[in-house]
């Protein structure tokens, strides 16, 4: 029996989600002929498999696409992280304009 717009009554719940073409392309791999993408998803959520979390130098270049797109948050989080890696003191702008980060 169908729901609103052909959608099962089963599954009233509807997610959007957005994809680089990486994804899609391993998605599709996954999937294989004869599987629809929806299907692929239900499949994967299905069957369980723990979720990876991404390594150090991954989230750095998730967190730089962001910045670059203008996320303040993401901006602020990269220069924490990066502040923490080279063991600097300050503020990383500071020491990037040759202030050296220290408190006047």
């Amino acid at each position: 029996m169908s729901g609103r717009g052909g959608v099962s009554d089963r599954r009233p719940h509807r997610v959007s989600v957005t994809m680089t073409d990486a994804e899609i392309e391993r998605l599709d791999t996954l999937r294989g002929d004869g599987t629809s993408r929806p299907s692929m998803v239900r499949q994967l959520i299905r069957a369980g498999l723990p979720v990876q979390a991404a390594t150090r130098d991954e989230a750095l270049t998730i967190l730089s696409s962001l910045a670059r797109d203008g996320r303040v948050s993401a901006a602020v989080a990269l220069e924490r992280a990066l502040r923490i890696e080279t063991g600097t003191e300050g503020d990383l702008l500071d020491n990037i304009l040759g202030e050296g980060g220290e408190k006047k």
